[in-house]
């Protein structure tokens, strides 16, 4: 027998066919059509009752601990409604983000009571408070008052807001070209529109109130401002006599740092941005408009006097770019007064306050004579600067070796980081390990320059020459290198087999140190050395196509180094150098760093001049190894035929060896029977000599494929 499966008409069928819907599902239809309705009508009801409950006069009232009915911006509130910035705030839900308080507050004035009511509703609130009085402060308060004044100059008020907290002014048409849409900026006109009116509010609170950040007459600044505001910024030029001084101030200022040579040096894989101007006599606003993007700032004057400082754009939730982690600056200020030692003078102490401040800064100290608050935030005129034992080249390279090694395996995030994730962070640093190997190289003379000439000193200058990586020139750039470290979040790498050079830790380590999406990958032995042979045909068959890989080097002697290279391209054949940014080089024994690709921070410079010191290194390493080994004439002759003269020398391969960086010399040289190898200071990595001596016998190699 044949069962008939019935299928479901649909209704229009149905009703066509004059068969009837059962009373349930009419029902049914019925309910759903009604509570449809319903809840239009229940939209519409809020919608109109909103409306309804509009306010069209506003106040600002004292900030205090018991407010009601009163919208809290630009700080955060134990249990009132916020518009704020600040990492830990009770904003609306669906208010779209901004960097500033003047941003969300203005945001939150465009929203509609039909598509973002909460933020509608928020701003119905008939009082607005803060806790203090700054440029962004004041504003945020001011647009939520007067609001239709506010939205009609609503690009100025935002970059104002930007120029009071992260002291970033957009003062030339490439910095509006390439952020003002943060802002709403199109046009240098109203850049500097915003910075006269910022540059008003500052020069009249010195000179009626007191010093900012001191918080003494907050109300009687708002009672002050909050009327006048509204007629300089439809007119500024009225009072040009009070802005002018600081706005020529400023602008100027900013112009010292754009000449020849460059005074503003850019590490964009730490987010650092090192102001080299001669002396402490910019504002800050000058000062930091060269730091547009990046979240920590080292300025260094002449006579070795310096300050470290982590930006505000940490301390709050921005939202128009990735940002670092901050990192605290206490491990940093400990190992700089252990190099200082006693040199420094009586009551003198590298000092810096807690990432959680708003604005922590490095600098030398006189505990016998402490900064006031307004002190430490002003301008940095307004404070003494004492004079460091260290030259500048070193100072930089033990502060990029230490955001390296604090940030190392993360990446900047937008929104910022929460409070939890940068306590969570700065709790699981082992700083030890760092300082430690920070505090062998110099001791060894790694980092030791002489002041006045910025060579390194006595038998340090024959181990490293750096000097392309600086600008060329007397400022050589010593190296310090990344500290690995086999703690922390790092992955335990899964092997193929066990080595026969490094033991569990510095396996761990060495996977916390290639790129994290490698990381998690199975270590496959592709040649070793104790089970294949010692033979470099026999490396290159094994390796052929199979890539990224690992190279690790056991040195022989009771003092044999570790070391190697990580390569992101097949090892293969050729005439010429290959491989990508991606590769670095290594030491794992007698301590362990890590040393990347260097890029050229200033064009590169011409290829004449790049290659006659390619050559001349080449001869004076053929000089020290007695009249020329395989790795100074491999070297020299492929810096000949690169053209350019850059430093992207990653990987060469011939018959005659294998070899690592080069622009001279190579980082790591192995001869083609692998027996002897060779390593010298390399520009391409910024690295020191890795092995006990330049040339040396092999004991062991391994290559790991990730």
């Amino acid at each position: 027998m044949r069962v008939a499966t019935v299928l479901p008409r649909p209704a229009g069928f149905m009703a066509a066919t004059g068969v009837k819907l059962p009373a349930v599902a009419v029902l049914s239809i019925q309910v759903c059509l009604a509570l449809c309705v319903l809840a239009a009508l229940a939209k519409l009801l809020l919608y109109a009752t909103r409306l309804a409950l509009r306010k069209t006069s506003f106040n600002y009232v004292p900030f205090s601990h018991d407010l009601k009915d009163v919208l809290v911006t630009d700080c955060t509130h134990t249990h009132a409604r916020t518009l704020t910035h600040h990492k830990v705030q009770r904003n609306p839900t669906r208010l779209r983000p901004s960097d500033t308080s003047t941003g969300l507050v203005l945001n939150a004035l465009k929203a509609t009571a039909w598509s973002a009511g909460q933020a509608y509703e928020w701003c119905q609130l008939p009082q607005v408070s803060t806790n203090h009085f700054d440029v962004d402060s004041f504003l945020a308060v001011w647009c939520y008052i007067n609001r239709s004044l506010a939205l009609q100059h609503e690009e100025v008020l935002r970059h104002m807001a930007r120029i009071g907290d992260f002291r970033e002014a957009f003062l030339s048409p490439q910095l509006v070209a390439t952020h003002g849409s943060e802002d709403g900026i199109t046009n240098i006109r109203d850049a500097f529109t915003a910075l006269k009116l910022v540059c008003w509010i500052n020069s009249v609170e010195r000179i009626r109130f007191s010093a900012p950040y001191e918080e003494r007459d907050c109300d009687a600044k708002f009672s002050f401002f909050l009327p006048r505001f509204a007629d300089v910024l439809s007119n500024p030029e009225a009072v040009w006599q009070e802005w002018q001084d600081e706005y020529r101030e400023v602008v100027s200022g900013f112009d010292v740092l754009t000449g020849e040579p460059p005074a503003v040096e850019r590490y964009s894989a730490v987010g650092l941005v090192v102001l080299r101007p001669p002396e402490p006599t910019l504002h800050y606003y000058s000062l930091f408009s060269h730091t547009i993007g990046y979240d920590t700032v080292l300025t260094m004057y002449d006579s070795q006097r310096y300050e470290l400082e982590s930006k505000y754009t940490q301390f709050i939730s921005c939202r128009s770019r990735p940002v670092w982690p901050r990192v605290d600056m206490g491990p940093l200020a400990r190992l700089l007064n252990r190099v200082e030692g006693d040199e420094l003078g009586p009551h003198l102490r590298w000092a810096c306050a807690r990432f959680t401040d708003t604005g922590p800064v490095l600098r030398i100290e006189n505990t016998a004579a402490p900064l006031s608050k307004a002190q430490r935030y002003g301008h940095p005129y307004a404070r003494h600067l004492y004079c460091s034992t260290l030259p500048p080249a070193t100072l930089v390279a033990i502060v990029v070796s230490y955001l390296e090694y604090g940030m190392q395996g993360l990446k900047p995030k937008r929104g910022g980081w929460t409070w939890d994730e940068l306590q969570a962070l700065n709790n699981g640093i082992s700083w030890q390990e760092w300082e430690d190997a920070v505090w062998r190289q110099w001791e060894r003379g790694e980092l030791d320059l002489d002041a006045s000439t910025g060579v390194l000193d006595g038998a340090a200058a024959a181990s490293r020459r750096q000097g392309s990586l600086s600008g060329g020139g007397a400022g050589a750039l010593p190296r310090v290198g990344i500290a690995m470290t086999p703690g922390g979040g790092f992955w335990e790498p899964t092997l193929s087999e066990p080595s026969a050079v490094m033991p569990l830790d510095d396996l761990r380590a060495l996977a916390g140190a290639v790129p994290a999406r490698l990381a998690t990958r199975r270590w496959q032995l592709l040649y070793g050395s104790a089970r294949d042979g010692i033979s470099l045909r026999t490396l290159y068959r094994k390796a052929g196509g199979r890539a990224p890989t690992v190279l690790v080097v056991r040195e022989a002697g009771a003092c044999g180094h570790v070391f190697g290279a990580f390569a992101a391209e097949a090892w293969k054949s050729g005439p010429r150098f290959y491989g990508t940014g991606e590769t670095f080089v290594f030491m794992l024994q007698p301590h362990r760093a890590k040393y990347p690709w260097q890029r050229p921070r200033h064009g590169g410079g011409g290829g004449s001049a790049t290659a006659a010191a390619a050559a001349a290194a080449s001869g004076e390493a053929r000089d020290r190894s007695g009249g020329g080994s395989a790795a100074a004439s491999a070297s020299a002759a492929m810096a000949a035929a690169t053209p350019g003269g850059s430093l992207d020398f990653f990987q060469f391969s011939t018959h005659e060896g294998l070899g690592v960086g080069g622009c001279g010399t190579f980082a790591l040289w192995l001869d083609n029977e692998l027996l002897e190898g060779a390593s010298y200071p390399c520009d391409t990595f910024a690295s020191p000599q890795l092995s006990s001596k330049e040339e040396f016998k092999v004991a062991a190699v391994e290559l790991w494929q990730l």
